[in-house]
């Protein structure tokens, strides 16, 4: 397998590829892409299969949410050496009051 290949982009030019996909939605899948990629926005081309052309996965915030190319996974995450696969998180809920004390 090749190396992936990271392209630095605009953060607002990768939402607007991403469309009705960003903002992910609680509960799914989100991969954490490595800090040594130094790459916070843009693209990440990866290549499963040698000899075959690469997918390309927006990254937004350093991370690769669910997108057209597909659902991050672990099969991704073997593709990216260094990066973490996790869950997005539900906002949290802002309180009715403040806090006492």
């Amino acid at each position: 397998m090749s190396d992936p290949i990271y392209v630095a982009l605009q953060h607002d030019d990768v939402v607007s590829y991403l469309g009705p996909a960003w903002p992910p939605t609680p509960g799914d899948p989100l991969l954490v892409i490595p800090p040594d990629a130094s790459l916070t926005d843009g693209a990440a081309i990866v290549y499963p299969q040698e000899g075959r052309p690469g997918i390309t996965w927006w990254v937004v915030d350093s991370t690769i949410p669910r997108q057209g190319a597909g659902t991050p996974d672990e099969a991704l995450a073997a593709l990216l050496p260094g990066s973490v696969l996790g869950t997005v998180l539900s906002p949290t809920p802002t309180p009715d009051t403040p806090p006492e004390g």
